[in-house]
């Protein structure tokens, strides 16, 4: 049987990820996660047994990346039940779990089992209620929205690594990822050194699940006209967030104090994961 032409199994994949169902009865704040999670698993699905060998971030392979995933997702999960996790815990448990070397179906099913129990365990959970994950201490509803936010760049990660092209995830799941990155770039500035004392930037985030947000850039910042402005689309910028595009490359359209757009994209991905 000849085997069909990449181009081709990535239109296909392409158009089934655009008529999937939702996937899960989950609680709002949840569902760009668990979207994101039917979005990899097709993506999955779809590989043949060689390319889950094949290297899809710095030196993890596709099986790598979903170990990694599972054990993030699982570090949730007890954090809701009140387990305080740190930094360091995040890639000791991927570690572990990888020097297993889980055969691909048995990883993807034991990955696919831990999300879903995530999105079914937090039916009647407060949106609001604060958790500790990997030395993060952040409302849950931001932590699902992160969890969609790795489990979507891991997703194009693996796609790019097996000759595909993945589509982004819909408008309003795209948004909430977004805000998420973009409130957390002043503590991005603070962490990386690069912050403004008493200045406000205005980020414009165009196209499909983007907005316009002005935001501190530093202490006491808290009115007053934006010394810069940094304009660029909405998917570039969560690529960015995420430590896949280079801030000296990445295309954005900057006006006012050029040391501030600077900054701003040099600190974006400081809370991006391998």
């Amino acid at each position: 049987m000849t085997e069909p032409p990449l181009d081709l199994r990535g239109r296909t994949l392409r158009a089934a990820l655009s008529r999937r169902p939702p996937a899960r009865r989950s609680p709002g704040f949840a569902r760009p996660y668990a979207a994101t999670v039917a979005m990899l698993d097709a993506l999955l699905a779809d590989l043949r047994e060689a390319e889950w060998a094949a290297v899809a971030a710095g030196d993890w392979d596709v099986r790598d990346l979903v170990v990694h995933l599972s054990a993030s997702d699982g570090l949730l999960g007890e954090a809701i039940e009140g387990r305080v996790s740190s930094a360091a815990d995040v890639l000791d448990r991927t570690r572990e779990a990888i020097s297993r070397c889980p055969p691909p179906r048995d990883a993807r099913r034991a990955w696919r089992q831990r999300a879903d129990a995530l999105c079914d365990g937090v039916g009647e959970a407060d949106a609001d209620r604060r958790v500790e994950v990997g030395g993060q201490r952040l409302r849950l509803t931001d932590h699902f929205t992160g969890r969609a936010f790795e489990t979507w760049i891991h997703a194009d990660d693996i796609a790019r690594g097996t000759g595909r092209t993945l589509l982004p995830p819909p408008a309003e799941h795209v948004h909430p990822i977004a805000d998420l990155g973009v409130r957390s770039l002043p503590k991005a500035l603070a962490l990386t050194g690069r912050d403004h004392p008493d200045r406000m930037l205005r980020l414009i985030l165009d196209g499909p699940g983007g907005g316009r947000w002005t935001i501190p850039l530093g202490r006491a910042a808290s009115g007053g006209d934006p010394c810069a402005q940094l304009r660029m689309d909405v998917v570039e910028f969560c690529f960015l967030a995420g430590g896949r595009r280079d801030p000296a490359s990445v295309q954005a359209e900057t006006s006012g104090d050029p040391a501030v757009a600077h900054d701003v994209l040099a600190a974006a991905s400081a809370f991006s994961g391998p």
